[in-house]
């Protein structure tokens, strides 16, 4: 990466992870040219760090603190060793799981099949057709990823708000106590 073409955006006060974007290079290919060239941004860079990974405190990169050791996850096997600290680490845990759920009720019609309910997208739920086809429920999908396998478990459901969900698992449950 030229020199030149870094310092223009590193001027203009873009972050690595937004010239990494605009570039399509990856974010530690970046930090690699900025320190290479010895450029200073806005933002700390690895080189800018003080490692005090078995201190007191660390950096966490995503809210540019350093934060207490005991605030990081253990990871891989090693005290402390998550790269963001807890409070970061839930958080970006939240807006996956956000963005998974959005793109899952965009795909099934974005409001109840049975109310046209919307308003709030926490109180929409996914009700298996037929239970026995059920691979995994959608709304434990761990992977975060909206791809074909959650497409074609979401193909098995249907888009409800959380009453009319309860009314269909009681409706259920009183035909089960018919045919007895």
């Amino acid at each position: 990466m030229k020199k030149e073409e870094l310092e223009k955006y590193i001027n203009e006060g873009i972050s690595l992870n937004q010239i990494s974007k605009e570039t399509c290079k990856s974010l530690t290919t970046i930090r690699y040219w900025v320190n290479k060239y010895d450029l200073k941004s806005n933002f700390v860079t690895f080189k800018d760090q003080v490692k005090t990974e078995y201190g007191e405190t660390r950096f966490c990169p995503r809210c540019g603190k350093y934060v207490e050791t005991k605030n990081f996850h253990q990871r891989r096997g090693k005290e402390n060793g998550s790269s963001y600290c807890k409070p970061c680490t839930t958080d970006q845990t939240l807006e996956r799981m956000r963005k998974l759920k959005s793109q899952m009720v965009e795909y099934k019609g974005g409001c109840c099949v049975r109310c046209g309910y919307n308003k709030y997208m926490g109180a929409l739920e996914f009700h298996h057709l037929d239970p026995s086809e059920k691979d995994f429920n959608p709304s434990h999908l761990r992977k975060y990823k909206f791809d074909d396998r959650a497409k074609m478990e979401l193909d098995k459901c249907v888009l409800v708000c959380s009453n009319c969900h309860r009314e269909i698992h009681h409706e259920l449950k009183q035909k089960e106590k018919e045919t007895l």
